[in-house]
């Protein structure tokens, strides 16, 4: 462009736009220098410095929709009338133009060949832009609009399709089902830690959020997020049926859960009658260990989840083995200092049996 100054007309400013006066005074002085009057967005970009290739880009496209100029594929080409007879050298013959009327998308419209080519140049496939035909002119007669090039409209249309799609498709592509190693990031952890919970508890809260999404074969990519609603909802539940006991203390022979116990446990899908069944059994463990805990509600909640998972007999991520050491793992805690079981060699199942009716005899049970 000329270091001179860019003179435009007011009232092409007033017409057209600003900036689309501005775009149409540097075509017309490229047609006087060049004695062209097509050109391509990389013959005018160096003549329009102080824009971005967007902004001149979407300049291009709403003189195109003026009927100022015409495109075809990259190329843009000036719609020329006859100079008025008497004005001034030198001065643009477009500033005056007017504008084409506008009218109603005809029943019978559809994309031309020039107009698929330039939808292709965008890298969107014409079958893409064709099956938006009917929906652009359905669109286009619900609201009754009348416009100046039905083509350049019909373009933005689909390239906003093409860009949704494109977007919808990238996140459907983030989106995966939870792996069977999946672990919650740091950040994560971070926030949970911070939030009171404690680290035992999120760990093994791991692999039955594993199991629960597993089944239901979702598609997720903000795991990690969904872990922490669950921990929270988990944690404030278990705080719930946690004893005011301040000092830890053993189980009783007569200890039974109380009735906050049964809410929380109504919120796991977890009947009643199910965990009343192994009540006996708990109470029969933790007075063979001699433990004393603050809260044997809480420890019983962890019991009879665990005891329901093995009770469906789950496979897959789990099985009945490994659920085993998840409730023994769950119950254990420091045990009292044994020196004649210390060197005991480990017991057989039939010795096991016969262990477990002596329990059942000595705690009448």
């Amino acid at each position: 462009m000329s270091k001179d100054n860019l003179v435009i007309s007011t009232d092409a400013a007033k017409t057209i736009g600003l900036n689309e006066a501005v775009l149409l005074q540097i075509l017309n002085n490229l047609c006087n220098n060049t004695e062209k009057d097509t050109f391509t967005a990389e013959d005018i970009q160096p003549e329009t410095p102080f824009w971005k290739p967007d902004k001149l880009s979407e300049t291009l496209i709403s003189l195109s929709a003026k009927g100022i100029i015409r495109t075809s594929g990259n190329n843009f080409t000036l719609v020329k009338q006859q100079e008025n007879a008497g004005e001034p050298s030198g001065e643009s013959s477009y500033a005056e133009l007017k504008i084409r009327q506008s009218s109603k998308l005809g029943d019978n419209w559809s994309p031309d060949p020039e107009l698929i080519q330039q939808i292709t140049e965008y890298g969107i496939p014409d079958e893409f832009a064709l099956s938006f035909v009917d929906d652009f002119k359905l669109l286009s007669a619900e609201r009754s609009e009348r416009h100046h090039s039905w083509g350049i409209k019909f373009l933005r249309y689909v390239i906003k399709k093409w860009r949704e799609q494109e977007v919808t498709t990238h996140k459907q592509n983030k989106r995966k089902a939870i792996p069977k190693n999946w672990v919650p990031d740091e950040e994560a952890y971070e926030i949970l830690v911070n939030a009171g919970v404690s680290n035992d508890f999120i760990e093994k809260e791991i692999p039955e959020f594993i199991l629960y999404w597993s089944e239901r074969n979702e598609l997720s990519d903000i795991w990690s997020s969904k872990f922490i609603s669950h921990i929270r909802r988990q944690w404030a539940r278990t705080q719930n049926v946690v004893e005011n006991n301040e000092l830890p203390t053993p189980i009783s022979q007569d200890w039974l859960p109380n009735e906050d116990f049964y809410d929380v446990l109504s919120l796991t899908g977890i009947t009643k009658e199910f965990a009343d069944t192994t009540v006996s059994e708990f109470i029969m463990y933790w007075k063979e260990t001699g433990q004393s805990h603050n809260s044997w509600n809480s420890k019983f909640l962890q019991h009879v989840k665990y005891q329901s998972q093995r009770e469906q007999k789950l496979s897959g991520t789990q099985n009945a083995g490994e659920l085993d050491r998840r409730i023994e793992a769950s119950w254990k805690t420091e045990p009292a200092v044994d020196n004649e079981s210390k060197d005991s060699p480990a017991l057989t199942k039939e010795e096991k049996r016969d262990h477990f009716k002596k329990l059942k005899e000595k705690h009448k049970i």
